[in-house]
């Protein structure tokens, strides 16, 4: 088969291969991943194999895999041709019964059905109607949403890595616009952008209150931001960078 050069999850196939031979380390290995394993052992500590996980926009398929691995029923769906085609290559080289893929627009969510835990990474700052998915994942989520996004802040006082609109107001939710792709972007080259948006040009990046007070209205009682996330060294993270890049994950527990 030829697949598409992977782009960012370097992922350990059952003949010992991986995706991208060069990187540093597997994804399994990645704080990002030990900090999503760590919430879901807390809130479904034993028979995983009961539980469905769907895995957004999951692009090459790594944290599926991770998660299928860790015995869950995982469901990642992804849009792009190029990284739907890297899954389907992953799926045929690792025995994981429990894994699916599936190539759909996430905003068509609802039609596969209700799942225990909802991972979304790396594509709530790609939405222009944050609010309008957010209340549609909501829906379908019965436990655990753990959301990986880029966020705005109030502040203007530190210049961010990207350039992003004045404060304003967009679904009632105070944030900042920003630009994907100029407007005249043809739709093949679009499916070209694999880290980008699928269909809008302007992304709204919500304003970190903002987006914890909308978890909690939708009936995620505990809510928190999990740090670990930052790890090894969180201290810098949090003190010299995260005005900066922007960038959180956020837990959402009913």
């Amino acid at each position: 088969m030829n697949v598409p050069p992977f782009t960012a999850h370097n992922i350990r196939l059952d003949d010992g291969r991986c995706t991208i031979p060069d990187a540093p380390l597997l994804l399994e290995q990645w704080p990002g991943f030990h900090s999503v394993s760590r919430v879901l052992d807390l809130v479904f500590p034993s028979g995983k194999g009961n539980y469905r996980i769907a895995d957004l926009g999951c692009l090459e398929g790594g944290y599926s895999v991770g998660f299928a691995r860790m015995g869950f029923e995982a469901v990642g769906i992804e849009v792009r041709d190029a990284n739907f085609q890297c899954c389907t290559y992953v799926k045929d080289h690792v025995s994981l019964p429990n894994l699916q893929f599936v190539q759909d627009n996430v905003l068509n969510f609802s039609r596969y059905g209700r799942f225990d835990a909802v991972f979304c990474c790396g594509l709530f700052y790609h939405l222009d109607q944050p609010r309008a998915f957010l209340e549609q994942v909501a829906k379908q989520t019965k436990k655990l949403l753990v959301l990986d996004t880029h966020f705005s802040i109030e502040s203007d006082r530190v210049k961010p890595q990207y350039v992003l609109s004045p404060m304003t107001t967009n679904e009632s939710l105070k944030g900042r616009w920003y630009r994907e792709f100029q407007d005249n972007v043809s739709a093949d080259e679009r499916q070209g952008l694999r880290w980008a948006s699928f269909h809008n040009s302007q992304s709204f990046w919500v304003k970190r209150e903002d987006l914890i007070g909308l978890m909690y209205e939708l009936g995620f009682k505990t809510v928190f931001e999990q740090f670990d996330y930052h790890a090894p060294d969180i201290t810098k993270v949090l003190t010299d960078s995260y005005e900066y890049s922007l960038r959180g994950r956020f837990v959402g527990i009913r």
